[in-house]
């Protein structure tokens, strides 16, 4: 095999997994433009022992630019596995305070109907922090979809929702706090009427 021959066999496999597969991870451009260079150049013979190291140093560059893709996709996935923690995190602590609060609700109401208004604002915080977190998980669902697409906007848009999703999930785990010390604030208030 010559090299131009090569040369343009290998031209021909990359633009193929360029346009076909979207793969652009290795830098497509360059080595097209170098392999152009070299099919455009005089034509030499190359030895038997250069074409085989040749082909040595494409399978090491090859197996390379697999490992750094087979990392990205790792990374990508340990990513997705901490935002969904993250947002199940969230979920579970204001549905959780919500259910404790309306289980001590129930309770209340039994003897001292006049104090369930105090808790009440409590409650609508926590809800709020489920909503947020629940939210979230949709605009999570938006992110994947616009980043799967190669179109500039539809991009754009992913990174919109992925920020929208932060600071969701910033504001349900705001939400539990405030709520969590609105709640403290009004057992203190609550036990001193009982007491007096």
């Amino acid at each position: 095999m010559t090299t131009k021959r090569f040369a343009t066999e290998m031209r021909d496999t990359i633009r193929s997994i360029r346009d076909e597969q979207g793969i652009s991870e290795i830098k497509c451009n360059n080595l097209i433009a170098y392999l152009d260079q070299v099919i455009n150049s005089t034509e030499e013979e190359i030895a038997p022992a250069q074409m085989e190291k040749y082909k040595a140093e494409l399978q090491i560059w090859v197996k390379q630019n697999e490992a750094v893709q087979a990392q990205n996709i790792e990374m990508f996935r340990s990513v997705i596995l901490t935002g969904q923690n993250a947002l199940k995190t969230a979920f579970l602590m204001n549905g959780g305070a919500t259910v404790a609060l309306l289980a001590f609700l129930g309770k209340l109401s039994d003897q001292h109907q006049d104090k369930i208004a105090i808790f009440a604002s409590t409650m609508v915080i926590f809800v709020a922090g489920v909503l947020a977190s629940t939210i979230a998980s949709g605009a999570t669902y938006l992110c994947q979809w616009f980043y799967a697409h190669s179109q500039p906007w539809k991009r754009i848009a992913g990174h919109a929702f992925n920020i929208l999703t932060i600071l969701l999930n910033i504001a349900s785990y705001g939400c539990f706090i405030w709520g969590a010390f609105r709640a403290y604030e009004a057992f203190l208030g609550f036990s001193i009427k009982i007491i007096k």
